[in-house]
């Protein structure tokens, strides 16, 4: 039986990647986008900063319930099916997802995942921290326009 070529690991950790790179060698640059990613016909995905606070602009004569998460939360991910089902109940409130890991001055007083912050005007003026359904059903019905 021949003998098999020695094989050895790597002695220290190999580097990630510097750049992102297609089949053919081209270096991909992540182009920026119009809008924010909308979930659903109701729901934004906010990823930026500008896209956040765009959002709340946009939304100053309504209330805006924005819940910030994390794509690494798995509390978040459980609540989310029941955060879209109370999204499609109050339809006058205006709704968006942000993702903590991608935002920097959106996420100041932002403490527990997931979190519902209540905005008004532009303002933050209630909040609801962790995945209890019947008191974010109660912060939504309040909250109405």
């Amino acid at each position: 039986m021949a003998s098999d070529p020695a094989y050895s690991w790597p002695t220290r950790p190999l580097a990630p990647p510097t750049s992102t790179m297609d089949a053919d060698g081209i270096i991909l640059q992540p182009q920026p986008k119009d809008k924010p990613a909308m979930i659903s016909a109701h729901m934004a995905g906010l990823r930026t900063d500008d896209e956040f606070f765009t959002f709340l602009r946009e939304n100053k004569s309504n209330t805006a319930v924005v819940q910030f998460g994390a794509s690494w939360c798995t509390k978040c991910a459980e609540f989310f099916p029941t955060w879209y089902k109370l999204s499609k109940k109050h339809t006058q409130v205006k709704y968006a997802v942000a993702q903590v890991d991608t935002l920097k001055h959106a996420i100041r007083g932002v403490k527990y995942s997931p979190s519902f912050h209540f905005y008004r005007g532009g303002r933050l003026v209630d909040r609801v921290l962790g995945k209890e359904p019947q008191r974010l059903d109660d912060h939504l019905w309040m909250h109405q326009d």
